[in-house]
């Protein structure tokens, strides 16, 4: 396996986690840091860069890349493992549906699958131990409206779907003011709710 170059690290911002007292007063718990944006990497850039390695045409790797999917489902089907080479294990998670606390009335009717699981392999997690990251501070106060639709418009120019954690972390705010401000937004016509999944907003552009 490949290491990641150390040069730049990865980018993480830092937020303070209060706890209330009695008195409703806020004091500081804590700090969490979260990895700023939620860029990712899609299976069609994967399969260019690929390509540029080998002979293989990005069609070609997006075609056993298929292969390789109905082949882990297969195999999660059966209850088995799907070692992953150097990266890790997937695992069939199951459970009891709601209702069925006792051993005696459970059935099989009463098993569902739960999810899946990732266990990384040692190799991965000695990697991991070799990444670089940068801190753009901690959190304090939100930004100006103005510095907010500058960071909007920077983050829409390279995303097409935010969240309520993508807005808090750009706009250095809580994540109640986040959802606040997208309801606002939604409201203005500014953005509209997606359909590819809960929780994510689209640009209405034009």
């Amino acid at each position: 396996m490949a290491k990641k170059s150390k040069k730049g690290g990865i980018r993480c911002l830092a937020h303070r986690t209060y706890l209330r007292s009695g008195s409703n007063k806020k004091s500081v718990q804590g700090i969490r840091v979260d990895v700023m944006g939620s860029q990712r990497t899609e299976l069609k850039d994967m399969a260019e860069s690929i390509s540029h390695a080998n002979s293989a045409t990005p069609s070609d790797v997006i075609a056993v890349w298929d292969a390789m999917e109905r082949e882990i489902i297969r195999a999660l089907e059966s209850g088995r493992r799907v070692a992953l080479g150097n990266l890790g294990t997937l695992r069939l998670e199951v459970g009891t549906k709601a209702g069925k606390s006792t051993a005696k009335s459970i059935t099989s009717k009463d098993i569902e699958a739960k999810g899946v699981t990732f266990q990384p392999s040692k190799k991965l997690v000695q990697l991991l131990a070799d990444f670089t990251f940068e801190c753009d501070g901690i959190v304090g106060h939100a930004l100006s409206d103005t510095r907010a639709e500058e960071a909007l418009t920077e983050f829409f120019a390279t995303h097409q779907y935010l969240s309520v954690r993508n807005y808090a972390t750009l706009c250095h705010c809580s994540e109640s003011t986040a959802r606040r401000r997208i309801a606002e937004m939604v409201a203005a016509g500014r953005v509209v709710k997606s359909t590819v999944a809960k929780g994510l907003y689209e640009l209405v552009r034009g």
